[in-house]
């Protein structure tokens, strides 16, 4: 029992340390953000945060994984993923900090090479959305809710892509950009595609 000791208290400090910088993120935007401050919520120094994390941007990507994870415990197998994610969509709004950290690390890893820790991060995290997405929309294909001769994986990547552009129109325009709401209607078009099929 006592070697697990160092390693249970390692595990909860690196907890500590995320939820501290949730929290910053949130209030204080990505921008805002800075391991300072994220060292003295949880009462240690830079270096001592940077022991768990290595750097400044892994341990914002870590966040952004946690966050995801405290979505996907949202909803059990099996569920809507579309209704999922619109309904995370709609949570976004209440929390800009984030919503501008993904944004963010989306932009570096698609311009930056070394950022290896956004890149890993996205290149795994958008393969399980879309295929959940996918799933989702070949159960209603079975169901004759979707046109069966639309390709399911496409679809998935378009409302995929729609969310994330939406919220970086959002992050420029809070006041005059509904993500949830645009997101439901781009929903409803495909969804419509099958009586239309019909006529």
């Amino acid at each position: 029992m006592t070697s697990r000791g160092p390693y249970t208290k390692t595990a909860q400090t690196r907890e500590q340390i995320l939820a501290a910088a949730l929290r910053i993120i949130a209030e204080n935007g990505y921008t805002g953000a800075t391991l300072q401050q994220v060292a003295d919520a949880v009462g240690l120094s830079k270096p001592g945060v940077l022991h768990h994390f290595g750097s400044r941007d892994a341990l914002f990507t870590a966040v952004l994984a946690r966050r995801d994870d405290a979505d996907r415990r949202a909803f059990t197998p099996g569920d809507d993923m579309v209704a999922s994610l619109i309904a995370t969509v709609r949570h976004n709004a209440t929390v800009p900090g984030l919503v501008a950290l993904y944004s963010a690390f989306a932009g570096i890893a698609t311009t930056d090479p070394t950022a290896t820790a956004s890149r890993e991060f996205l290149s795994t995290r958008y393969p399980i959305i879309v295929g959940e997405i996918a799933r989702t929309i070949r159960e209603r294909q079975a169901a004759g809710e979707i046109d069966a001769a639309l390709d399911a994986d496409a679809l998935a990547r378009v409302m995929t892509a729609a969310s994330d552009g939406l919220q970086t129109q959002w992050l420029i325009d809070p006041q005059g950009v509904d993500m949830a709401a645009d997101l439901e209607k781009l929903w409803a078009l495909i969804t419509s595609s099958r009586a239309t099929s019909d006529r």
